[in-house]
Parts: structure tokens; C-alpha cells; sequence
């Protein structure tokens, strides 16, 4: 009788150690899960599209990093890895990074890691690619520190992954012959071409991504004979503009007088912009756009069909051209100056020969310096602020 109970009881007792076991995992797992960290919000509105400039593979992209919180939120960090091989791409930290930042609405902060209640910041990204390969794929590491009343806390955002574009460039002939001509832009310069974002139609998007400023130079790097504050004084202006590809006309604006002298004062209404301007229908969904014509250039018209190098129009200083005469020249995913996204392109010839060391050289009137790697170029972009020739035919 008592070995029975003896059993009985040793039956319950294993049955108690069994519940036991299976509720210690539980409540160590209970115990043991990983703190959430409200952060921010980032998106990348528009796929890395590589381009070759200089001779070098680039992957061209934003990241639009939004502060929702009720505190300020400091970037630290900003690194990108090949997502597939976790090789480094870049990393930004310090001065590093607050160069690559942009603050749309806030364009004067001197430090834009620091992200205040409901506003954004933007990473311009233009990340040169070692070897022959393109990532398939790219992974963000963002590092910031939450600034609460209670103390700072370090935060990380580890997995970020977006695939890169495998769409190609889109391949034109020059909009221009001869030369000298300087190719400006600056892909970090606040309101420059590449950091300018305009909000039409509620999309936010940045149209001249791409975009180059060409001024004519005489063989002295000069850009005007006698006064340059007389447009007629510029050895570009009048130049005529060539068409870039076998396209059809999809817009034609010729409708907006020039001064007669260069103002850095001038304003214009947004619409007015671009000045005098052409539009090619390049075929699948893409668009040449040609900008500040000289009034009264204009050869063609909306639906008309042209061919490479045709003489389309002539540069002028039309519109919000108030740093002189010179084509503004992008290419966009749609048939709108300010409301498509700029895309990447790139010249089947053209001939180096020289370069500003800044965009603020030429503005200075410094004399641009004759290229080290000089030489014909093919399928790319020239680098910023190089000196080329075109072909004269």
C-alpha cells in the first residue's frame, strides 16, 4: 500500500517538474525581449541609378530622413555596404556627413545632423563604385542618438536594404559643337542642380538630378569679350543648340523676352523658370530638356519630328538664367520641367581638355587648368566643372 502512494506521489511530482520546465522558457523568454526604439522615417523615393563620369561607375540617390518625435534627433553615422559582399561603400561621420545633408526649408543651419521635431533631412548621395561590378543591392547603417529630457539614448538602424537600378543610361549625342565649353555643376552645392527639390503636384522630385550648365570659353578662358554684364558680349550666346537624339517635339515655350544685361537680381515667376525651352520625346518615357533659349530661336514646334543634330534653337539668357548666358540641359522620366525626376544620361563623344578646380573658379574668373587625363571620352559625363569640345560637324 505505501509503495503504491510512493508511486502516486513520485507520478505528481514529475508531472509538477514537467509544467515547471515547460513555463521556465516562457517566462525567460518573456523576460528577455529587445527594447523598441522609435526613431525616424526613411525612405529613398527613387532607386541608386548607376551612371559612368570621368571614367568612374556612380550610383546616384537621396534619402529622406523625417523626424517624427517630440525631440530633436542628432545623426552620427551614415554608412552604405554592398548588401551582398558587406563591403563599404562610404561612411559619413562628423563634418563628413553634414556635408552630404540637406535641410529643405532650413537651408542656412550650420549643423544639419540635428533634426528637430517634424522636419527632414536629406542625404545627397553620389557614391563612386570601385571595380568593374555594380551592387545588385545596398544596405543602410544609420546611426543617431535621441536627444529626450530624460537623457540621450544611442539608437541604430541596421537594415535599410533598397536594390539598385539595373536600367541603363540613357545614350545622346551633344547638344552642342565646338567649343570650349564648361560643363558646371556641383553635385553637393546647396541649391544647385542636384539638391533642388520642387514639390508639383504633391510629389516631391528633383529634375535637373542630372543636369549641366554649358558656357561657351574663348581659347583664353574667357567667357565674354569686353563687358560681361552685356549678354550679347558671352561667346555662347546665339550658339546654336542641336538635338540630342532622333525625337519628336513634345513641348515648345517661346514666349519670354531676355534683358539685354546679366542681374543676379532677377526673379521669375516658377512657371517662367526655365525660360525659353524645348522638350524631345526620346521614346520610352524619357525627356531632353532644353532650358533659357534665346527668345525668338526657336525652330520647332510641339509634334514635330527632328533628327541628331539638327539645329533646334540657339543658347540665350531667358528665364532664371541670372548667372549668364549658358543651356541648361537634363534629361527626366517625364514631359515636365519641374515635375518629373531626373535621370541619368550620357554623350557617345566628346573631348576633354581642361577643368575649373571649383564651380566657384569659374565664377571668379580664375583660368581653368589644362586636364592631366585629358583626352576623347565616350559613353559618360564629363566631370564637374571640366572644360570639353565637341565635334564641329
Amino acid at each position: 500500500m505505501c509503495s503504491t502512494i510512493a508511486r502516486s506521489e513520485a507520478k505528481v511530482m514529475k508531472y509538477f517538474l514537467l509544467i515547471a520546465l515547460m513555463i521556465i522558457p516562457v517566462l525567460s523568454l518573456a523576460q528577455s525581449r529587445t527594447p523598441l526604439i522609435q526613431s525616424v522615417d526613411v525612405q529613398i523615393p527613387i532607386a541608386p541609378t548607376p551612371v559612368t563620369i570621368a571614367g568612374v561607375k556612380y550610383l546616384c540617390y537621396e534619402l529622406h530622413i523625417t523626424n517624427f518625435r517630440n525631440f530633436d534627433i542628432a545623426l552620427t553615422r551614415l554608412e552604405i555596404l554592398d548588401a551582398d559582399n558587406k563591403s563599404s561603400l562610404g561612411d559619413f561621420q562628423d563634418s563628413a556627413l553634414n556635408s552630404k545633408l540637406g535641410r529643405p526649408g532650413l537651408p542656412d543651419l550650420q549643423d544639419k545632423r540635428i533634426i528637430t521635431p517634424g522636419s527632414r533631412a536629406v542625404a545627397f548621395l553620389w557614391l563612386a563604385i570601385d571595380g568593374p561590378n555594380i551592387p545588385s543591392r545596398l544596405q543602410h547603417k544609420i546611426e543617431f542618438d535621441l536627444n529626450q529630457s530624460t537623457g540621450r539614448q544611442h539608437g541604430v538602424i541596421e537594415d535599410l536594404m533598397c536594390d539598385v537600378s539595373k536600367k541603363n543610361p540613357v545614350v545622346l549625342n551633344p547638344p552642342l559643337k565646338g567649343g570650349p565649353w564648361a560643363a558646371l555643376y556641383d553635385p553637393q552645392m546647396e541649391h544647385g542642380h542636384r539638391t533642388s527639390i520642387y514639390t508639383i503636384n504633391g510629389h516631391a522630385r528633383i529634375p535637373a538630378r542630372f543636369a549641366i550648365d554649358w558656357i561657351q570659353l574663348n581659347k583664353d578662358a574667357t567667357h565674354a569679350q569686353g563687358d560681361d554684364s552685356k549678354i550679347s558680349n558671352w561667346y555662347g550666346y546665339g550658339a546654336d543648340v542641336l538635338a540630342v537624339a532622333d525625337a519628336v517635339v513634345a513641348e515648345a515655350m517661346d514666349d519670354i523676352p531676355e534683358d539685354a544685361m546679366v542681374s543676379s537680381e532677377k526673379r521669375v515667376p516658377l512657371e517662367n523658370a526655365s525660360g525659353n525651352y524645348i522638350a524631345l520625346d526620346l521614346g520610352n518615357g524619357h525627356y531632353a530638356f532644353y532650358e533659357h533659349l534665346k527668345h525668338g530661336s526657336i525652330q520647332v514646334k510641339r509634334g514635330d519630328k527632328v533628327k541628331t543634330g539638327q539645329v533646334i534653337a540657339q543658347l540665350g539668357n531667358s528665364g532664371s538664367s541670372s548667372a549668364g548666358p549658358h543651356l541648361h540641359f537634363h534629361v527626366s522620366d517625364g514631359n515636365s520641367e519641374l515635375g518629373a525626376e531626373g535621370i541619368p544620361y550620357v554623350f557617345v563623344n566628346f573631348e576633354v581638355i581642361g577643368a575649373y578646380e571649383t564651380i566657384d573658379g569659374f565664377a571668379t574668373g580664375e583660368p581653368w587648368k589644362p586636364a592631366l587625363n585629358g583626352g576623347k571620352r565616350s559613353m559618360e559625363l564629363p566631370a564637374p566643372n571640366t572644360v570639353v569640345m565637341f565635334s564641329e560637324e
